[in-house]
């Protein structure tokens, strides 16, 4: 699932980043409000909006994007933790309010419980031959049978499956998988998606992983 965070203390949004990225997110970061707008043009699952921005409010793109009719679950960040400021957030349409200091670990079970409400825990499970990949818990069956999937594979395995039967470009990949830096090496993504293969195998899924030369891969039926 994918998260924007909103957040111009590039140490903070650095953290708040790897923390969802290590737990199955793809996150991307945007430090001013126009980055956001941009972003925006692609859809996102939740978004985490800090108040105070370089070019405004972050209150100022919650209430652009309800009054466009958009209701992506927005949890605000901010240092005015007063209870008038968190009412004025709620009110313009934010779902939650997270006064600054946090724990990551408080922010990451809030974006949980919001992707929850919104979308309801049968909507967040996906699907693929004999395959179930719970995407709040990053939990992999097969067969309905637990099965251990590193967190790596988890990401790219539900990449894969959100378009099963489609190809899925390289670059968006390596982007979920190792953010906007890119891989350590030329062949990460090729390791990562042997090691996902050699996974798929051992555990009799009836899905395997196709790759289309110089385009990506795509995940499919096997029988």
């Amino acid at each position: 699932m994918r998260i924007l965070v909103i957040e111009d203390e590039r140490s903070l949004a650095g953290f708040i980043e790897q923390t969802l990225r290590s737990h199955g997110f793809a996150a991307s970061v945007a430090g001013t409000l126009g980055e956001a707008r941009a972003l925006l043009e692609q859809p996102f699952d939740a978004l985490i909006c800090d108040r105070r921005l370089p070019d405004g409010d972050g209150l100022e793109l919650v209430k652009e994007l309800r009054d466009k009719g958009n209701n992506v679950p927005i949890l605000m960040l901010t240092a005015l933790g007063l209870p008038k400021e968190r009412v004025s957030g709620l009110e313009a349409g934010a779902d939650d309010y997270l006064p600054k200091p946090f724990s990551l670990f408080e922010l990451l079970a809030r974006v949980k419980a919001l992707l929850r409400r919104s979308s309801g825990p049968a909507s967040l499970v996906l699907e693929a031959g004999n395959v179930k990949l719970d995407t709040l818990h990053d939990t992999v069956s097969v067969d309905d049978k637990p099965a251990q999937f590193g967190k790596r594979e988890v990401v790219l395995l539900r990449h894969l499956m959100q378009r099963t039967g489609q190809v899925v470009g390289k670059d968006a990949l390596e982007r979920a998988l190792y953010g906007d830096s890119g891989p350590d090496s030329r062949n990460a993504l090729e390791v990562a998606t042997h090691r996902l293969r050699k996974l798929l195998a051992k555990h009799k899924a009836s899905v395997g992983i196709v790759t289309v030369r110089g385009i990506g891969y795509l995940l499919e039926e096997t029988k």
